[in-house]
């Protein structure tokens, strides 16, 4: 029987055992736990028993039982068995050093706990097993002084940010909830005749009912271990048991013993930037991007459920990413290959894997299980770095097949300019297979038409669109050298002569809180910051997010999804048809661009109807003339639209259309969520954000060129050295009690960063002491809250500590504002990064333009002389420029305005901003108006 016959075969008891992993720690999903847990409650843990649990779950997941490879158990024994030192299949000869880390509860006082079998002992941590391998070193490394208060137990996100606090009512409602959930699941696989059908059902049900409610319980409450979730760890628990259990699915020979299992990381890889910059119109963009998505999931339920042998760990613009038994892959790849191609042959993707490194020669299991925990914080990014070479082209023949591209393509035919691999009919622009594509976005489209894939409809009142692209750098949090940076010093009171360490480790489920939360950022930031911000500045304005609905004589007869260009008295707009057969059409377009109209709907689509126009369909070479017989506002399901257009999005990247006129004020918004959300680790977590501007006539793959260059700009920045200037104390809104810290970068004195730390955690009692720790240059001497974080000579200081003079080294975030104009701008995109936080001060600059303070005149005078004067360096510029500043802004020398205009000219802001607000966003100003640009 083959591999991936043998993995079928065991699907069952292999998810079976998965799912019982997931729920080992079930009874952690209970308000008991957490009033247990809380600061001085001197109770005892039972969550591995069924004390805390309803009555009927011992009964009910008792009576599942797993049957493999001669051994039988239950998905009850992992809930109270997981914690029991006591194991029916332990080794008699297990020596004494093995033996004396069977420490923990005894749950043996539960009737329905069964001695634990071979099964649940590759989870149980008194065995070295997956639990502890995941959890056990962390929950070593809290003191027990660090519980939360019962009324004050928040669960942070994995950089110390608390989001969420728990509240005990609540948390009894959700147990509930959980528990009904899983009563519903389990009666539904009781009715499955076929468990192997019934079992993929379960699995999914299970996780889709849990997954929510796991999310706001903690594996841990006390700090700093409050950052990982029951979700965290009990997913990357059931991960590293379901590899194992298809490990010895196909090796019936080895041990169980978890650290016997060899497992390993499977890679598919994919070009998606790559991919989307093929795109000449955004629905051949996003087209691209579903198609990725629907291949990662294919190949998802490939890996998980199909032949069930591991689970998708991470995923990237380079990839999707899985544990999985040490097994041959050859027919795994193979089937890949071919689903891929299915789907979209155009992915050609690469599959790599990577045996995990663990020294299997240590005798002593306490060092193997490091060795295990080591290799795996080492698995994405060893993985990330080998794919990242294989992806790009070119191609090898063993992934690109031609042939599969040949009947498609016919003599003396133009080759389609989106996939480049085949021909294009007659009186067609584009292949059959992209019109395809294009044709599945407009049925979305038809279906969720508040969701636009029409770009016309994001341009701003000038046409213009901005696409933000953001991404973290992540690299070093992901193979955990910077998770290390965590530990932190508890001096105790009485001999603060002593320094008692205690250390974050990264095991899996911290690697997956790290991505995740960055993953969430992004999400809240595209489906959240960006629609409300939109939403709020247009709720009131009676054109910008309607539509128009038309008919038109003679009718165009074009098919459904094919649009329409329209010529009205010199305006030229898009029209889209959603029923051919009612000949309907419905305009995709800002209708500000047709505020000559009139100002309302309503106004428009009376001057409209009945007009002579010009028309072209998307085959015509030329100008038609027609007649717009009948022109109203479009039905209600088609009105306020979100003019925004989510290219993609990833843990650590991101790329969304905004209107340009709007791009500055939702970046902003993004950066100063990322400065409550990461203020505590924006030293050692970058940011990076892009804003890249350009006219509705610029052909898209310039635009996703463009983005793709700046991307690589941002992935190859380095470390700085910067000069603390100044340690103030400051109290923000959201941060609460900070350290704001004004540092110079080295060797460069007009580069000012200023940043803001909390020092707090949610509980007005507590200092964050865990956190807010900055890497220093050099090794201080006077400093009760450092340490060597690598213990080769690389120090950190807690910001309180920090001080006037420190060189600290630091991870800038990096920001670009870019007008597209031509296409050869796109080369010089990564030029002259700009630091993050100098977003604000070109935000502030703004404010200083539109208030009215100066005249257009004024301005443009201005920024003509600073053209000019740019020759000049030294003495004589500065000269040249206060009396600019003086005599064309009228601006006493003598004033705090005069030298934040001339610092912001000399750092070149001043222009970057005129440019943007007067050559991009064209706003009106004058002496007393507010900007104007909307009316």
């Amino acid at each position: 029987m083959g591999i991936l016959e043998t993995l079928e075969k065991n699907r069952v008891p292999i998810l079976l055992a998965e799912i019982g992993a997931y729920l080992h720690d079930l009874g952690k999903a209970t308000a008991e736990f957490i009033k247990n847990k809380a600061k001085d409650s001197g109770k005892g843990d039972k969550h591995a028993s069924s004390e805390w649990l309803p009555k009927e779950i011992p009964d009910l997941l008792g009576n599942i039982k797993i049957n493999f490879a001669g051994r039988e158990d239950t998905l009850w024994n992992f809930i109270c068995g997981h914690h029991n030192k006591e194991n029916k299949g332990k080794d008699e000869g297990a020596s004494k050093e093995d033996e004396g880390m069977n420490k923990g509860d005894d749950y043996r006082d539960d009737e329905n706990c069964l001695n634990v079998r071979e099964i649940v002992q590759l989870l149980c941590a008194s065995r070295n097993g997956f639990d502890g391998i995941d959890s056990g070193t962390d929950k070593g490394s809290v003191s027990p002084k660090w519980a939360q208060r019962i009324d004050h137990i928040f669960i942070a996100n994995a950089f110390g940010f608390e989001y969420y606090k728990i509240n005990l009512d609540k948390a009894e409602d959700l147990k509930h909830q959980i528990c009904e959930s899983i009563k519903k699941v389990v009666n539904c696989f009781q009715q499955f005749q076929d468990k192997s059908q019934g079992i993929v059902h379960f699995r999914k049900n299970i996780f889709d009912e849990t997954r929510d409610p796991y999310s706001i319980f903690l594996g841990e409450t006390r700090r700093s271990a409050n950052d990982v979730t029951l979700w965290d760890h009990s997913y990357s628990v059931a991960t590293m048991m379901k590899c194992a259990m298809a490990y010895l699915a196909l090796n019936p020979d080895k041990p169980f013993d978890p650290l016997c299992t060899d497992l390993q990381v499977l890679c598919v890889g994919v070009d998606v930037l790559g991919m989307l910059a093929k795109g000449i119109r955004i629905a051949d963009t996003i087209g691209y991007w579903k198609k990725i998505e629907e291949a990662f999931s294919a190949i998802k339920e490939m890996v998980e459920v199909t032949y069930p042998m591991g689970n998708e760990i991470y995923r990237d613009t380079t990839g999707i990413y899985f544990l999985v038994a040490t097994v041959d892959l050859e027919a795994l790849k193979c089937e890949i290959m071919q689903k891929t191609k299915e789907i979209e042959p155009e992915l050609i993707p690469v599959t790599v894997n990577r045996q995990l490194q663990v020294d299997k020669k240590l005798q002593c299991r306490t060092k193997l299980e490091e060795s295990w925990k080591d290799a795996l914080k080492k698995a994405i990014p060893e993985m990330r770095k080998s794919i990242l070479e294989k992806v790009v082209f070119p191609v090898s023949s063993q992934r690109f097949d031609p042939g599969e591209f040949s009947k498609d393509i016919e003599e003396n035919r133009d080759v389609c300019p989106v996939c480049r691999l085949r021909t294009v009919n007659e009186n067609k622009d584009i292949c059959n297979v992209c019109t395809e594509r294009r044709e599945k976005r407009f049925e979305t489209w038809l279906q969720f038409p508040s969701n636009t894939i029409w770009i016309d409809e994001v341009c701003d009142h000038n046409d213009k669109i901005a696409l933000l692209v953001g991404m973290f750098k992540l690299d070093d949090w992901l193979n955990g050298e910077l998770i290390r940076t965590l530990t932190f010093i508890d001096p105790p009171p009485q001999n603060p002569g002593i320094k008692k360490e205690f250390k974050k480790y990264p095991s899996p489920s911290r690697i997956r809180r790290i991505w995740e939360t960055t993953q969430k950022f992004i999400e809240s930031a595209i489906k959240s910051t960006i629609p409300k911000e939109l939403e709020q500045r247009f709720v009131s304005d009676a054109l910008r997010l309607k539509r128009l609905q038309f008919k038109i004589s003679p009718n165009p007869c074009v098919p459904n999804h094919s649009t329409l260009e329209v010529n009205v008295d010199g305006v030229k707009f898009t029209l889209v048809c959603v029923d051919k057969d009612q000949e309907l059409f419905v305009s995709v377009v800002n209708l500000q661009t047709l505020a000559k109209f009139g100002k309302t709907v309503e106004e428009i689509a009376k001057s409209l109807e009945g007009k002579k126009v010009k028309i072209k369909r998307e085959s015509d070479r030329r100008w038609l003339e027609a007649k717009l017989s009948e022109v109203k506002p479009a039905e209600r399901k088609h009105q306020n639209y979100s003019p925004c257009i989510e290219i993609f999005r990833f843990p650590e990247q991101f790329m969304v259309l905004v209107p340009a006129s709007e791009a500055l004020d939702i970046a902003e918004k993004i950066v100063k969520e990322y400065e409550i959300q990461f203020s505590k680790v924006m030293d050692r977590l970058p940011f990076h954000l892009g804003i890249i501007a350009f006219h509705n006539r610029m052909p898209l793959y310039v635009v996703m060129d463009t983005a793709r260059r700046l991307l690589d700009k941002f992935g190859s920045s380095k470390s700085i050295k910067v000069i603390v200037e100044e340690v103030s104390d400051a109290t923000q809104p959201e941060l609460g009690n900070s350290k704001k810290l004004t540092m110079r970068v080295e060797n460069k004195r007009e580069e000012i960063l200023e940043w803001f730390f909390s020092v707090v955690t949610k509980d007005p009692e507590v200092k964050d002491i865990w956190y807010p720790y900055l890497r220093i240059d050099g090794k201080p001497s006077d400093r009760k809250l450092c340490f060597d974080y690598t213990n080769a000579g690389d120090y950190v200081v807690h910001v309180e500590e920090i001080k006037k003079g420190d060189v600290l080294k630091i991870e800038p975030s990096y920001f670009k504002l870019y007008y597209i104009e031509n296409a050869a701008d796109r080369f010089r995109v990564d030029e002259d990064l700009r630091f993050l936080n100098d977003l604000h001060r070109i935000q502030e600059i703004r404010n200083r333009l539109e208030s009215g303070i100066w005249s257009v005149s004024q301005l443009y005078a201005f920024w003509e002389v600073l053209r000019k004067i740019r020759e000049y360096q030294g003495e004589v510029f500065e000269k040249f420029l206060d009396s600019s500043i003086k005599n064309i802004l009228d601006v006493s020398q003598n004033s705090e305005r005069f030298n934040e205009i001339k610092e912001a000219v000399k750092n070149g802001l001043f222009e970057l901003c005129l440019h943007w607000n007067f050559q991009v966003r064209k706003i009106k100003v004058g002496k007393g108006n507010q900007d104007e640009s909307k009316n």
